[in-house]
């Protein structure tokens, strides 16, 4: 399912039993327009409290849509005390503090390589040569194995943990330290480039 910010959501009617237990409990049974409530009801708050951290209101946007995306994905597994406006609140901080070690990791990532990008001549690769390393490297992802891809991309892209991982594809730590091993492995071993080497090593930090 997608799940895009329509203001016409927040017109929606009021619902038999309008608290948040009973609209979870009725979506839960099945019924779309309790979630639908609960989306109209909790969305502005939570894009407003992610703009506050972050001053750029289409990431906030994008980072709520993705706590609503995860908690339909979590339908039938949410466990039935579940005070939905903890869980929401809860995932939308841990989406900001990733937002934020994201940015944070591109600028040094960014930095290591201009560092060591031919130091001699004193030059560093831009933002163009940049984004070609990234499409590259991604081609090359996209060739693992599809549950290594999985593990690398979360791990990369949505810089979660291990534990996080984990918790995301229902498989165990070891499993991802594993599928992250083989990942790396693979990718060194298919890739000659010392820069993009370098990309992988810097993107990985968050790791260590």
């Amino acid at each position: 399912m997608i799940i895009r910010f329509d203001k016409n959501r927040i017109a929606i009617e009021p619902h038999a039993e309008n608290t948040d237990t009973a609209l979870l409990r009725s979506w839960q049974n099945g019924d779309e327009k309790a979630f639908d409530q609960l989306y109209a009801r909790h969305y502005i708050r939570l894009v407003n409290l992610a703009y506050k951290k972050t001053g750029h209101m289409e990431a906030s946007q994008e980072l709520v849509q993705d706590v609503f995306l995860s908690l339909y994905r979590q339908q039938s597994r949410l466990p039935e005390n579940t005070v939905l406006e903890n869980y929401l609140f809860i995932a939308t901080r841990n989406r900001i503090y990733n937002h934020h070690r994201q940015q944070l990791l591109q600028l040094k990532k960014e930095a290591l390589l201009r560092e060591n990008y031919l130091p001699s001549a004193g030059i560093g690769p831009d933002k163009l040569e940049l984004k070609e390393l990234e499409t590259r490297l991604r081609r090359k992802i996209q060739q693992l194995p599809d549950q290594c891809r999985a593990v690398f991309l979360l791990s990369r892209e949505e810089q979660l943990s291990n534990k996080e991982v984990a918790e995301r594809l229902h498989i165990s730590v070891n499993t991802v330290e594993q599928h992250m091993r083989k990942a790396l492995r693979i990718l060194r071993a298919s890739i000659n480039d010392e820069l993009i080497m370098m990309l992988i090593t810097v993107t990985m930090i968050h790791m260590i």
